[in-house]
């Protein structure tokens, strides 16, 4: 089908985006204006991170919340902790924030973190990892498995089950904790009991019909933007199939926890995490995929205006529940 051919009915994608997606795109938007543009890599990472302050406003109040650094491969990685109740022995869950592999930080999603441990009866802990230009992969991914691995060690000193350590993240994030379980499963494949993976970088593909749909501008990513992140993160084309970078390209799941796969359908990403999920169904792995409907990709942070956002929140919280139990 030629692009001429696609026009029409991308036009007609484009008017079914839920109207609360529109909205949130709008506030994003007013509040990006309000703080004006930056052109170095640090620059958008501090606009990146002021911008995200008023989506963390509502939302569930812990019992304790703090930050704390972890040690690292290449220095001390920071992460924020959440206990929704004041108790010994919580399962956790590890998640890593999205940003193109380049941007974000443990605070990202603060509102959505707050809202899982609350909804769930766990703790989520947040963490940072290396970012593209200074790391490539697999830094990011070894790091974060060492974190993994540093965490079954430690938790209790956390007031955390060892025992019940669940892990995930949101595109970019989610691509990286996925690599690091992979990484992780040969040497310790006890660590991870059940991951989460939230509209995730799990193909460098740009050739299916969701980039083909959704990559030209009207869906927030690009087909182009997406060709970069790629790139940037694995720039070595001959570690491109490595499923430790994009996991789509695994064939053997032994040794990984269960899966929740979720996608947005309106997400030039959307096909590759359908791809990655017949794969699991293929080998009978134990997964659940649920693609949520007329929304776009990051839209899990936009929970403070998004039904859709709140759902998806909703949904882990009771994978996890399933998978690790609660307190």
């Amino acid at each position: 089908m030629t692009a001429a051919d696609l026009s029409p009915r991308i036009a007609e994608l484009a008017q079914q985006i839920d109207p609360q997606q529109l909205a949130a795109n709008a506030r994003n938007a007013e509040l990006a204006k309000a703080l004006g543009g930056g052109t170095t890599v640090q620059e958008l990472r501090e606009l990146y991170a002021r911008g995200r302050v008023w989506w963390h406003g509502g939302g569930a109040r812990m019992a304790e919340q703090r930050d704390l650094t972890i040690p690292g491969l290449y220095g001390p990685v920071a992460a924020r902790l959440y206990k929704p109740v004041a108790a010994a022995g919580l399962p956790v869950f590890v998640f890593l924030h999205g940003g193109g592999y380049r941007i974000g930080f443990p605070a990202a999603n603060d509102r959505e973190m707050r809202e899982i441990a609350a909804r769930w009866g766990g703790a989520v802990l947040s963490i940072d990892y290396v970012h593209v230009p200074e790391h490539v992969f697999p830094d990011a991914v070894l790091e974060t498995a060492a974190v993994f691995e540093w965490l079954g060690a430690h938790a209790s000193a956390l007031g955390l089950d060892p025992d019940r350590i669940a892990f995930g993240g949101a595109s970019a994030g989610g691509s990286v904790s996925m690599g690091a379980a992979i990484e992780l499963r040969g040497r310790r494949p006890d660590v991870l009991k059940a991951g989460c993976l939230l509209y995730t970088c799990l193909d460098d593909t740009l050739d299916d019909e969701s980039m083909r749909l959704f990559g030209k501008g009207e869906f927030f990513l690009t087909r182009d933007y997406c060709g970069q992140i790629f790139g940037s993160y694995v720039p070595d084309p001959a570690m491109r199939d490595d499923p430790r970078a994009f996991a789509a390209k695994l064939d053997d799941f032994a040794g990984l926890p269960p899966l929740f796969v979720a996608s947005a359908e309106f997400d030039p990403l959307r096909d590759g995490a359908s791809r990655f999920a017949a794969k699991l169904a293929a080998a009978g792995h134990p997964h659940r995929i649920k693609v949520y409907p007329k929304v776009l990709h990051a839209f899990f942070g936009y929970s403070r205006m998004m039904d859709r956002a709140n759902e998806l929140i909703g949904d882990v919280a009771a994978f996890l529940s399933g998978a690790v139990g609660r307190w």
